[in-house]
């Protein structure tokens, strides 16, 4: 069997990234942002811009809160076409000036300070939309503590951000009161509930996805205080929750019976001794249980916002769901990435569904729309910081990406903890280790400081 050589920093956690890793560790990614779009996010095919003006939160475009939102997501390419339009996160990297910079920064802060001047909080009541503005201002701040460099136009951007944002803070209340955003998709039956594997482009979305009950069984860590998918937690500066299920073709039960096995089998990984072997390196146990084929795989984006009393809470609005479906499991490892790469493109079936501002407002379908075979994306989870606008194309087709990094068959392409995982104690596992980690970061830190003062 082929070994797969991976350095980690203690075992035994597997670290990896990838633009759709279902589960990946957080080294390498530290600092990366997500890319998750809507149903007009611009796809890289066409490159065009809504012909339509923006009026995401309000039907007249000159409304202060679309025009807030346009300041900070807006991006133009070098043709002047722009971008950012229902985008779920800003098209910002760790390395982008362009907020930062003259023109920009400037128009951004006054159409803040005529938003806390004129009260426009008060101007939309609506608590989705004023959690849905509360979240992309958010983003951007986190974005504005990643960037290294300090300056004056970085420190009234921060803490005008959060002056708008405390203002639009709501009650524990009005959080818990949001909709369900995934059983209003479920409800409204847009997309089928099963896998049909004639069908394989065909998106579908599992009833029971996020049933307790259910036969998708949500996994967590043995060590309960790190959350399943750090490396995508991180990358989005734990903003928001991310939930791992898997479903086995028996069901529940036969699902429950591998995560069993699988939990007693006392080594997943070996030390490699192949030189040049690096110091820590392992390979895959190939005696690990293998998830036999037409097991699914899925992973959640769940939102977090902060209260009036400048607390996280989780929400149930859904940010993304990814899913992937494996036809066919080898039981050996590939030669090579690009066999395995082959084999992934071969065997695995995949699917992801974003949210959409104008379906979340209008009540449609939970705001979720499916991503198409051939649409196009910026990437900015696991991009290395590089700025798509500034220093070159990065645009990706998404159901595509996943196979870049989960070459590797079965159980061996879930990476997240060297797939040591276990079924979740509880549903609230996944938000306290998150919300945890996310109160110990230094953007948290900065945030609370101008929230308070």
């Amino acid at each position: 069997m082929r070994r797969i050589k991976v350095a980690i920093v203690s075992l035994p956690v597997l670290l990896v990234g990838s633009a759709f890793a279902l589960v990946v560790t957080a080294i390498g990614n530290r600092g990366a942002g997500g890319s998750f779009h809507d149903p007009r996010s611009f796809r890289h095919s066409n490159a065009a811009a809504p012909a339509a003006p923006w009026t995401l939160y309000d039907r007249d475009p000159n409304h202060v809160w679309n025009r807030l939102y346009r300041s900070l997501y807006r991006r133009i390419d070098r043709d002047g076409k722009e971008y950012g339009y229902d985008e779920i996160d800003p098209l910002l990297w760790p390395g982008t000036k362009y907020l930062l910079n003259q023109p920009a920064n400037q128009q951004a802060v006054a159409i803040l300070d005529e938003f806390l001047a004129t009260h426009a909080e008060r101007k939309i009541r609506e608590p989705l939309k004023r959690a849905m503005l509360q979240r992309d201002l958010w983003a951007v701040f986190d974005w504005t503590a990643q960037v290294a460099a300090e300056s004056p136009a970085k420190s009234t951007l921060q803490i005008k951000i959060v002056q708008v944002m405390k203002r639009l803070a709501l009650s524990l209340a009005e959080i818990s009161a949001l909709p369900d955003t995934y059983r209003e998709a479920v409800k409204a039956t847009a997309f089928p509930a099963t896998y049909d594997s004639n069908k394989g482009k065909q998106a579908f979305l599992p009833a029971d996805l996020l049933d307790p009950k259910g036969s998708w069984i949500s996994v967590s860590p043995r060590d309960s205080a790190t959350p399943v998918a750090p490396g995508h937690a991180e990358a989005f500066s734990e903003r928001s929750i991310f939930r791992v299920f898997i479903r086995l073709p028996g069901g529940r039960n036969a699902t429950l019976n591998y995560l069993q096995e699988l939990a007693e089998f006392p080594q997943h990984w070996l030390p490699d001794q192949e030189p040049p072997a690096p110091r820590l390196a392992v390979r895959g146990n190939p005696r690990v249980p293998q998830f036999p084929a037409g097991t699914q795989l899925a992973l959640v984006r769940q939102m977090v916002l902060i209260d009036s009393d400048g607390n996280l809470r989780p929400t149930n609005i859904i940010e993304s769901i990814q899913i992937r479906v494996h036809r066919i499991v080898s039981n050996k490892l590939p030669e090579s990435f690009f066999d395995g790469r082959i084999e992934a493109v071969n065997g695995m079936d995949t699917y992801e569904f974003k949210l959409s501002r104008p379906g979340l407002f209008s009540a449609d379908t939970g705001g979720l729309r499916s991503v198409t075979a051939g649409e196009k994306e910026f990437t900015i989870f696991s991009s290395h910081g590089l700025d798509a606008f500034e220093q070159g194309d990065i645009a990706v087709e998404p159901l595509k990406a996943c196979v870049n990094c989960h070459t590797a068959p079965g159980i061996y392409s879930v990476r997240s903890h060297g797939g040591d995982l276990v079924p979740s104690r509880d549903q609230n596992q996944e938000p306290n280790a998150t919300t945890s980690l996310k109160t110990s970061r230094p953007d948290w830190g900065l945030l609370q400081r101008f929230w308070r003062s």
